[in-house]
């Protein structure tokens, strides 16, 4: 009998469990598994009712005289406790990765009635991907009435919650202050109430009584802190956890090399979710507001004199009529005093002007940084002054559209980096490949030329039948990924209008992107900032280059418009095209940071 279920072990790829569920994988499944004690049938109906991204797939079960067996998703990257005890500690942007799915997982549990009561390191298994998988719902039980409490001790001693020992009664509370044991344990190495003895260790869980080390930063000792309340009521609920500061007071990746198991991840800017993507918004106006507050709360990083108050400057947001209004657009990091007010008196008009004119230390200083359009930092400039100087009244009707233009956008994407990296088209037929372990490797529009970057960034060139064997696999893999572009999908908008006439160096490679919950997020090296938004597939490509940028907007139609931002800044625009740039001031203001953090 157990080589059959073997086999149907290997035909399925799912482990089968005997007995209880047990958080440690394994691929055989030898007999002296088998027990006496059946499983309660109540764990089949809890986990068969549940599904979810980050709950472990029940596939089925069947039973014989004395035991049930339970067909479950197969994970085989073992579980948290297993990494924990390899790694000994994790780097808070891996915690904020497993927190913010394991809260999203109890969070569906709890919808569905269900408390877990057994939350734990050891039962947040991870997928192929790295995905966490909630297991174990031994203990899980239903809550028939909100409010209502269940009076049994359970759980595993470390993670257990004070009301649950004292027998007053428990409920979903008991899961969050799990959560927070589990935060704890990630960021110190250790459970927060774990000693060598039990009656310590739940006096300690009584009297509320650990210790944070300062190492931990005060946004997550923050967290920890609200999850760990005694009193159950004045702990978060799982809206109120997904809220917090801690998500948004640094990156969170969008997804972690298996590597991460045994070694810290070294982090690439592509896996990064800016902090203002984290708050899922029902409508794209809240979606906005949340993007207006992350620019509004910019702080000046520079020398600012005693007395003297932070300036304010005037700029746009919209309302749900998208009617124009005044707002505080503070400037961007590292500009000190004088050079803020230098930006603030030169509009984008002026600056054509003043180009021609002898200008303060500060003006040149600003206009060198408009000119360089390579960075966040100076976009973000560019489209910051915009927007202070467009004005009010205007919707855009005088707005001239470029007759000619050679914006170099994103025509095809295609996102495997759960195994190898991002690929895209350009819109010059040139492709490039962002690979997993930050290295680049573009292929020229004729097919010719391969240029390859390793992980310092150094440029190698080859021609295509002489590329090196030891760079063989990922070439392979780059005309993979253009076969399959070419083939499977569709040009992202009127090529011809942006076809890219003048010869360039070197192929553009993508320095970062970003998967939001409104857009995808992409940036070439070149200076191109493009946003391609799910809801409506309208594009926003902002490219740097003479009259300080220019502007692409492809409507739901795919039809392309290309503006001189200084004519936006003179005319104005349409509502959607300044909603979307504020969209775009917020993303550029993340990556401003995180370019300063990699100096």
């Amino acid at each position: 009998m157990t080589d059959q279920y073997l086999t149907i072990l290997v035909l399925v790829h799912y482990f089968i469990y005997f007995g209880n569920i047990s958080s440690c994988l394994s691929r055989e499944i030898p007999s002296i598994h088998l027990t006496a004690s059946p499983i309660p049938h109540g764990e089949v109906e809890v986990h068969s009712l549940l599904e979810h991204k980050n709950i472990v797939r029940f596939h089925g079960c069947f039973e014989d005289e004395k035991h049930i067996y339970i067909l479950l998703e197969n994970c085989p990257r073992k579980s948290l406790a297993h990494v924990l005890k390899k790694r000994k500690v994790l780097t808070e942007h891996e915690v904020r990765y497993y927190i913010h799915q394991l809260v999203e997982g109890v969070g569906y549990i709890h919808s569905c009635g269900v408390i877990h009561r057994d939350l734990k390191l050891g039962n947040m298994l991870l997928s192929d991907n790295m995905e966490v998988k909630i297991g174990d719902f031994g203990l899980a039980s239903h809550i028939v009435t909100e409010g209502c409490r269940k009076r049994s001790v359970c759980g595993t001693p470390n993670y257990i919650a004070p009301e649950v020992l004292s027998m007053e009664g428990h409920g979903k509370e008991a899961d969050i202050w799990a959560i927070g044991c589990i935060m704890y344990a990630m960021l110190v190495g250790h459970p927060p109430f774990e000693t060598t003895t039990l009656n310590e260790t739940y006096s300690r869980i009584s009297n509320n009584t650990y210790c944070v080390p300062s190492n931990v930063s005060e946004s997550a000792h923050t967290l920890i802190f609200r999850l760990l309340k005694s009193r159950p009521a004045d702990r978060p609920d799982i809206a109120g956890i997904l809220q917090d500061e801690f998500f948004r007071s640094g990156f969170m990746p969008t997804t972690l090399p298996p590597s991460c198991c045994s070694s810290p991840p070294k982090f690439p800017a592509t896996n990064f979710i800016p902090r203002f993507c984290l708050d899922e918004c029902d409508s794209f106006n809240q979606d906005l507001k949340q993007i207006t507050h992350a620019v509004s709360t910019l702080r000046v990083h520079g020398q600012v004199k005693t007395g003297e108050e932070l300036p304010s400057a005037k700029g746009l947001h919209l309302t749900k009529k998208n009617i124009l209004r005044k707002m505080t657009l503070p400037p961007i990091l590292s500009l000190n005093w004088k050079v803020y007010c230098a930006l603030k008196k030169l509009s984008l008009q002026t600056l054509r002007e003043s180009s021609k004119k002898k200008t303060s230390p500060a003006d040149n200083f600003v206009m060198n940084k408009m000119k360089d359009t390579y960075t966040s930092e100076s976009l973000y400039i560019i489209l910051l002054s915009c927007l202070e100087n467009m004005p009010q009244a205007e919707n855009g009707a005088n707005l001239p559209i470029l007759s000619e233009n050679s914006a170099l956008f994103i025509t095809k994407w295609i996102d495997y980096s759960n195994k190898y990296g991002f690929g895209f088209q350009l819109s010059d037929n040139s492709v490039g490949v962002l690979f997993n372990d930050t290295t680049k490797m573009g292929l020229s529009a004729d097919k010719l030329r391969v240029e390859y970057y390793d992980q310092s960034n150094k440029l190698k060139v080859y021609s295509s039948p002489n590329v090196p064997s030891i760079l063989l696999e990922k070439y392979t893999l780059l005309r993979y990924f253009t076969q399959y572009m070419e083939e499977n999908l569709i040009e992202g908008g009127d090529i011809k209008q942006l076809e890219v006439t003048k010869k360039k160096k070197t192929i553009p490679y993508m320095k970062r992107w970003v998967r939001t919950s409104r857009a995808i997020v992409m940036q070439l090296n070149c200076g191109t900032l493009q946003m391609n938004f799910f809801v409506d597939h309208t594009k926003l490509i902002i490219s740097g280059g003479k009259h300080h940028g220019k502007l692409t907007y492809i409507n739901e139609l795919r039809h392309t418009s290309t503006f001189s931002i200084a004519d936006i800044s003179q005319y104005g625009c349409k509502s959607d095209i300044v909603c979307r740039i504020q969209y775009a001031l917020s993303v550029l203001r993340e990556f401003a940071e995180l370019e300063q953090d990699d100096l």
